[in-house]
C-alpha cells in the first residue's frame, strides 16, 4: 500500500473540523447570518459549500466573505481545501487562498502556498505544487499546475515518479518534463521534452514520451527485457501496448539481435460474450543463416449453443527456431511436435448419464524431422461417448423394486482417417461397448466389466513404411473381462486424533484378441508399469493394440490421517505397493517371467511445509531398480527446495514392443530453489544433473530485486534443446523495471 508521502492530515492535510470552539463561526451560523441580510445561501449548484476558520469576515457591499486561521472550505465530491487565509467570491464563485495549501481534488492530493479556483468552470491554478496522485499513479512537484477541468491538468517544469518514498528521500528514479499534461479520463501521462534520471543522474532524454499513470489497460511502451547468450549474441524486447478496445488488444514487438537481425513480435487478443484467442506471430530474416524464420500460433474457443468450438493452428517455419528463441508461455523451447487442431464438442447431459459427440482434425509438425512427408495426421476424426445406467438388467438380475445404479452400460464408438503426404493412409473404425457393475460390500465393494471391441481398418499404400503395400481392408476383434474386489479396513487411535487404513485390492482380467500383425499403428505404445496403471484393462495406450492374455493385479495401500489443531482431518501418508502375476503362456508383458516388476509409490506429508515422494519400478529377477521418481519439497513464506532423483532404464525383457518413454535412458537430480535472502533480494534456481555423464545438462540461476518504485532481475543459464546430450546454448539475462513506467499491459 502506497504511503502518503508525508502529506497526511496530521501534518496539515486534509482534515474535518471537529466540533465548535468559542471564536469559531461555521457555515451553518454563517448562512443564518445571509438569511437575515436577504443575501443568497452559500452555495453552488449542485453540491452545498461548507466553511469553516477561526475568523470570518463578511462584505456584503461586495459578496465576499474572508477566512482567516485554520480556514476549511468543502464542496463534496468536488473539492476539500485547507488554508491560512482565503476569499471567497460568492458571485463567481472563485476562491483565493494562500499560506499552508492542503487540496483534495478528486482523489488527487496537492501541497502548495497559493491557490486560485473557479468552483463552476472547475478551473485554477497553484503555485509552488507537490501532488500525491490518487492510487498508485505516483507523486508530482510542479513550478505551476493548471487546472484545465475537473480530471484533467498541466504541469510546468515538473517532475514525476512513481517511488514511495519520503519527503526528505532522493526518488530511485523520476521524469523531469517542461510540460507534463495528466488526463484522468484518458488516463494518459504526456509529456514533453523529458529527462529520465536514476537518482541525480540524467540517463535518457526523449523530446516525448505517454504512458498510462494508473494501472489501467492503456496503449503505451513496455518496459524493455534484455538478454545475452551465445547463439543469437545480444537481444533486447522493445514492446508496445496497443489497448484497440475493451475486448481486444495487441503487443507489438521488436526483438533485435546482434547476430541474427532483427526479430519482429506481435500478440493480438480477442475476445467476445461466447469466444476468445489469440494470434502469435514471430518473424525475422536471419542474417547468421540467410534465410527466413518464423513462428505462428493462433488459438481460438468459441461456443455456439451447446457445441464448443475449439482450434489451434501452430506451424513453425524451420525446425530449430524454437531452439534459437525462447517463447516462454508459448511453446516449450523442448518441445518436438507442435499441434494443431480443429474440434467441434457437444456433450448431452441427463439426470444420471451422458453423451458427448467430438469431431475435427488434428495434424502435426515433427520439427525432428527434415520435412513431414512421413508425420502421420488425422484429418478427420469423430467420437461418441455415451454412458447410461441399464435399469432393465438391474431389475432382471435384482427383481422388481431393486434399487438402481449398479448396472452401466459404456459405449465408445469413433473414426480415424489418417493421411500422410507421401501419399499413405489408412481409415479407422472401432467400437467398444462395456457394461459395468459396481456392487458396495460391508467392508469394500466388488466391481467388474465385460466388453468387446471391433476395429476395422482399410489401409491404402504402407502407413507403416514396412516395404509392403496395401490396398485391402483389415479387422480385429477383441473381447474383455475384469472382475475387481476392493476392500477398506480402517482403526482409529487416540480418541479419533488418527486412523489407519489397509486398502487391499485384487483384479482379475481377460482379454482375447485376433491377429495384429498387419494392423498399423498410429497411436499405440505399452505403457510403462506403474502404481497409476497397476489395474489398468488395457496395458496399451490408444485403440491401434490391445493386450491380449489374462492376468491378476493385486496392490495394498494404506494411508494414515491424523486430526490437527484446528479441528481439520489431514491425510498425513499414503503408500501402495503392486504386482502382476500371468499363467504360463500370457507373460510377454513381464518379460516372459510369472510375476511382473513390483511398483511401489509414497507420500508423506510430515508437516504443512515438508513432503516426501517417492515412486519407482522394480525388477526382482535382475535386481535392478529400472525406474525411479523421487521428490523432497520444502516450502514457506521464504524458502522453496526441492530435490528430484529421476532413473529410466531400458527393459531389455520387452523386446521390440514400443515403450512409453524406451528410447531414452536416463538418470539425473533436479533442483529448485527459491529463497528470499532479506525483504527486497530473491534468489532463484533450477538445474538438471545428469549422473549418467557427470555433467549438468541444463541450469538457470539468478536474483531479484524488488524496490517500492524498480525491480531488477539478472538470471543466467544454460538451455536445453530437444536432446539430452544437445543444448540451446548459455544466456544471460538482465531485466529492469521502473514502476509506473509503462509496466503495465501483457507482452508476448
Amino acid at each position: 500500500m502506497k504511503r502518503d508521502r508525508g502529506l497526511r492530515p496530521q501534518d496539515g492535510m486534509i482534515s474535518r473540523p471537529g466540533s465548535m470552539r468559542p471564536g469559531v463561526l461555521t457555515a451553518s451560523c454563517c448562512v443564518l447570518v445571509w438569511a437575515g441580510l436577504g443575501l443568497p445561501e452559500l452555495r453552488a449548484e449542485e453540491n452545498p459549500i461548507d466553511m469553516n476558520a477561526d475568523h470570518l469576515d463578511i462584505d456584503q457591499q461586495n459578496r465576499t466573505v474572508k477566512a482567516r486561521g485554520k480556514v476549511w472550505f468543502s464542496q463534496p465530491g468536488v473539492v476539500e481545501l485547507q488554508a491560512e487565509e482565503a476569499s471567497y467570491a460568492i458571485d463567481t464563485r472563485e476562491i483565493e487562498a494562500s499560506g499552508g495549501i492542503r487540496l483534495e481534488r478528486n482523489g488527487d492530493q496537492f501541497a502548495s502556498d497559493r491557490i486560485r479556483l473557479d468552483l463552476e468552470k472547475k478551473q485554477g491554478s497553484m503555485e509552488g505544487a507537490v501532488a500525491d496522485l490518487k492510487g498508485p499513479g505516483g507523486r508530482i512537484q510542479a513550478e505551476k499546475v493548471t487546472f484545465h477541468s475537473q480530471d484533467s491538468y498541466s504541469l510546468k517544469n515538473a517532475s514525476y515518479t512513481n517511488c514511495d518514498c519520503p519527503d526528505d528521500q532522493k526518488p530511485a528514479w523520476e521524469l523531469t518534463a517542461a510540460t507534463i499534461e495528466m488526463d484522468r479520463l484518458d488516463n494518459t501521462l504526456t509529456a514533453r521534452d523529458v529527462h529520465l534520471r536514476l537518482g541525480d543522474v540524467p540517463v535518457l532524454w526523449v523530446p516525448w514520451w505517454q504512458h498510462p499513470f494508473m494501472p489501467k489497460r492503456q496503449s503505451g511502451l513496455l518496459y524493455p527485457v534484455m538478454r545475452a547468450g551465445g547463439g543469437n549474441g545480444f537481444e533486447m524486447d522493445l514492446p508496445y501496448y496497443w489497448n484497440i478496445a475493451p475486448e481486444r488488444d495487441a503487443t507489438l514487438t521488436l526483438h533485435p539481435t546482434s547476430r541474427r537481425g532483427v526479430l519482429t513480435k506481435m500478440q493480438y487478443r480477442y475476445m467476445g460474450e461466447n469466444y476468445k484467442g489469440s494470434l502469435d506471430t514471430q518473424n525475422l530474416f536471419d542474417t547468421l543463416e540467410d534465410r527466413h524464420r518464423g513462428l505462428t500460433l493462433l488459438s481460438h474457443r468459441h461456443g455456439l449453443g451447446s457445441w464448443e468450438i475449439d482450434a489451434r493452428l501452430a506451424a513453425s517455419q524451420t525446425r530449430d527456431f524454437l531452439n534459437d528463441f525462447q517463447q516462454k508461455k508459448l511453446v516449450d523451447s523442448r518441445e518436438r511436435r507442435l499441434e494443431s487442431h480443429l474440434t467441434a464438442d457437444r456433450l448431452w447431459l441427463r439426470q444420471s448419464g451422458y453423451t458427448n459427440f467430438q469431431s475435427g482434425a488434428l495434424w502435426y509438425q515433427n520439427l525432428d524431422a527434415m520435412n513431414d512427408r512421413f508425420t502421420v495426421q488425422r484429418l478427420p476424426y469423430m467420437s461418441l461417448t455415451d454412458d447410461r445406467p441399464l435399469h432393465g438388467l438391474e431389475r432382471m438380475v435384482a427383481g422388481p423394486g431393486a434399487g438402481s445404479g449398479r448396472f452401466l452400460l459404456h459405449s465408445d464408438a469413433r473414426f480415424d482417417s489418417f493421411y500422410q503426404q507421401s501419399g499413405d493412409a489408412a481409415q479407422r473404425f472401432d467400437v467398444a461397448p462395456e457394461v459395468q457393475y459396481w456392487h458396495a460390500l460391508p467392508i469394500g465393494h466388488f466391481s467388474g466389466a465385460l466388453g468387446v471391441r471391433e476395429t476395422a481398418y482399410w489401409i491404402q499404400g504402407d502407413p507403416n513404411q514396412s516395404g509392403t503395400q496395401y490396398d485391402s481392408t483389415v479387422s480385429r476383434e477383441s473381447a474383455s473381462m475384469r472382475m475387481r474386489l476392493d476392500l477398506d479396513l480402517a482403526r482409529t487411535y487416540g480418541n479419533g486424533a488418527w486412523k489407519h487404513t489397509l486398502e487391499p485390492a485384487v483384479q482379475y482380467a481377460v482379454l482375447t484378441s485376433s491377429d495384429q500383425s498387419r494392423l498399423p499403428n498410429f497411436d499405440a505404445t505399452l505403457r510403462n508399469f506403474s502404481v497409476s496403471n497397476l489395474y489398468s484393462g488395457n496395458l496399451f495406450s490408444g485403440e491401434d493394440r490391445v493386450s491380449s492374455g489374462e492376468w491378476v493385479a493385486y496392490g495394498l495401500t494404506s494411508r494414515l490421517f491424523g486430526r490437527q489443531r484446528d479441528g481439520a482431518v489431514r491425510n498425513l501418508i499414503t503408500a501402495t505397493v503392486g504386482q502382476r502375476w500371468a499363467p504360463p503362456g500370457d507373460r510377454e508383458y513381464q518379460g516372459g517371467h510369472e510375476f511382473s516388476d513390483l511398483v511401489a509409490g509414497v507420500e508423506w506429508f510430515p508437516s504443512d511445509h515438508w513432503i516426501i515422494s517417492v515412486g519407482g519400478r522394480y525388477d526382482p529377477y535382475l535386481n535392478l531398480l529400472e525406474s525411479s521418481e523421487s521428490l523432497v519439497g520444502y516450502g514457506d513464506a521464504r524458502t522453496m527446495v526441492t530435490v528430484g532423483y529421476h532413473r529410466n532404464t531400458l527393459d531389455p525383457a520387452i523386446g521390440p514392443l514400443v515403450t512409453e518413454g524406451s528410447r531414452e535412458p536416463l538418470e539425473d537430480i533436479s533442483l529448485q530453489t527459491s529463497l528470499r535472502l532479506d525483504e527486497s533480494w530473491r534468489w532463484k534456481q533450477n538445474s538438471d544433473y545428469s549422473l549418467e555423464t557427470g555433467g549438468l545438462k541444463s541450469w538457470r540461476t539468478g536474483v531479484t530485486y524488488d524496490h517500492s518504485c524498480w525491480s531488477l532481475e539478472l538470471s543466467g543459464g544454460r538451455d536445453l534443446s530437444s536432446q539430452t546430450s544437445e543444448h540451446g546454448g548459455g544466456f544471460i539475462g538482465f531485466f529492469f523495471t521502473l514502476r509506473g513506467l509503462g509496466g503495465y499491459g501483457v507482452s508476448s
